[in-house]
């Protein structure tokens, strides 16, 4: 191998049809990949201000520059290489094509002591779900708990930093998304139901807040992209091809197949809980239902945040001691282990450290496309 190559070593659940019951191995995969990317290294003051820049142009306000800005600088911290600044070029497309509202006005539908439902007036999934994460934050310092659901909304990247902004006001933080089916279940035929990204953060005594950010399929569908886009091989159980046949590629699942939830029955079982809670309860579309359904005019996709207050049944103090404990306990008993969150508080303080990201030539063309379609001479890098 060269220096522009890397050798990556998997081990593939297979599964083997008998006439008694299914064999399981696992298959040692070794594929090599070209890693010879042009990358160039953009500070996080030059991208802030790109984006800045770019929304200021479509007409959105200085609120929600800051607030969409901010997320986008924060969630790329993360250093996953999706659901961050590479969706972002995806947003203003849209937004420059009038299929997002620039500056949406938030409409309250019903409510409820502790509970409130909003129209997003297919603003971005970013600005709705900031919005519903603040309002059931106000609602929990009231009543100790908020939940704010909201139809009519868009992608959110994802979980991170909704949770997030909760528990760092001492909150303990839940999020749930809805989109269309793409999730089937095994034994069955079809996609039946969404593949329900969810999340949650609380705080602790450390300086990170414990925080989980998933979907209840084994991989989101940008991952899945990935993951085909560069061959790499996917566990037979993550989804099947368009046959209904176990499948290791990303591609087959992708191109007519089924992705399955985690756990099977389990996950299927969460997934119809999460459908509940975002598209029945928002009183927007459910399950399969577009848009175009019965001259209906608002989007597939609902959201629910609910926030919790960490001291409504304690003193903050007693709070942050206990939730310790128990992180400090997990710790104990398998020391080492990996909490939820920590990895990316590693990433963002490293990013915070050193000030700028590495990014490919492909995304920043992208960005630069993104001004030019808005007859903006300014480049990223």
């Amino acid at each position: 191998m060269n220096g522009n190559t890397k050798k990556h070593t998997y081990f593939v659940l297979s599964f083997i049809e008998s006439p008694n019951m299914p064999v399981i191995n696992f298959i040692k995969v070794q594929i090599i990949t070209n890693t010879g990317v042009d990358m160039k290294k953009v500070t996080f003051l030059q991208l802030e201000s790109f984006l800045k820049e770019i929304l200021s142009v479509l007409g959105m306000s200085a609120a929600n520059i800051k607030t969409i800005v901010n997320i986008y600088s924060d969630i790329t911290k993360r250093g996953v290489g999706h659901h961050d600044i590479h969706n972002f070029p995806s947003r203003v497309e849209k937004l420059r094509t009038g299929q997002i509202t620039v500056n949406p006005e938030f409409k309250l539908l019903s409510s409820f002591g502790c509970m409130e439902n909003w129209d997003g007036n297919n603003g971005l999934g970013e600005l709705i779900n900031t919005h519903i994460m603040r309002r059931a934050i106000d609602l929990a310092s009231v009543h100790g708990m908020g939940f704010c659901t909201v139809r009519n909304s868009n992608h959110y990247l994802a979980s991170y930093p909704y949770v997030k902004q909760a528990a760092n006001l001492g909150y303990i933080g839940l999020i749930i998304a809805k989109g269309l089916p793409s999730m089937g279940v095994p034994g069955a035929k079809g996609k039946v139901v969404g593949q329900s990204p969810i999340g949650f953060a609380f705080p602790t005594g450390n300086e990170w807040p414990v925080l989980m950010d998933i979907c209840l399929a084994y991989a989101s569908g940008e991952d899945m992209f990935k993951k085909a886009k560069s061959n790499t091989p996917i566990p037979a159980h993550w989804g099947v091809d368009s046959e209904g046949n176990y499948t290791t590629d990303a591609g087959k699942v992708l191109r007519g197949g089924t992705k399955y939830p985690i756990g099977e029955h389990k996950g299927f079982g969460l997934a119809i809980l999460c459908e509940l809670l975002t598209g029945v309860m928002s009183q927007g579309l459910i399950l399969d239902q577009t848009e175009n359904d019965e001259d209906i005019r608002w989007k597939s996709t609902s959201h629910t945040a609910i926030a919790i207050k960490a001291d409504a049944l304690m003193d903050m103090n007693d709070y942050i001691d206990r939730s310790t404990e128990l992180i400090d306990r997990i710790d104990n008993i398998s020391p080492g282990i990996h909490i939820p969150g920590y990895g990316s508080y590693q990433k963002e303080k490293s990013y915070n450290k050193k000030g700028e990201i590495e990014l490919d030539d492909e995304i920043i063309e992208k960005l630069n496309e993104c001004a030019k379609s808005l007859n903006l001479d300014t480049v990223l890098c």
